[in-house]
């Protein structure tokens, strides 16, 4: 005797609908200005995965070549350098060209959700040379 397929079926047209509904990762974009006529500028771009994951690639120029920088995110406030959650990115060392350009993924807790409004800042030091408002797309 043969049994019937429909569970099977049923379970196989929800995954389906659940794969199809899953919510889309969440990306952003900053365009990192000078300030106090550093120099510095760049973008930024996030991605954040359907598993919570932040992959962030930053692009900088103007840097003194050799200097060491740190990025950092601020969570909860749009404006530069000030927010309730500051999240560093990653420090890093200009090339001999004054640009850096790379890539990280950090963990979900790291960075929580940012479209509650948020910036990105490069420091030297603890003084800002660079900053801008990250949009969420």
């Amino acid at each position: 005797m043969r049994r019937p397929l429909i569970l099977p079926l049923v379970m196989v047209a929800l995954l389906v609908a659940a794969v199809a509904f899953a919510a889309k990762p969440q990306s952003a974009s900053a365009t990192l200005t000078s300030l106090a006529a550093s120099g510095v500028n760049g973008s930024a771009d996030f991605k954040i995965e359907s598993s919570g994951n932040a992959r962030i690639h930053e692009s900088l120029s103007g840097l003194t070549p050799g200097a060491e920088y740190t990025s950092v995110v601020y969570i909860g406030n749009a404006t530069c350098g000030s927010g309730a959650v500051a999240v560093q990115i990653m420090t890093f060392t200009a090339n001999n060209a004054g640009r850096a350009n790379f890539n990280t993924v950090l963990p979900p807790q790291a960075v929580p959700a940012l479209d509650g409004g948020a910036s990105i800042s490069v420091q030297q030091a603890s003084t800002l040379v660079a900053c801008g408002e990250i949009v969420v797309q």
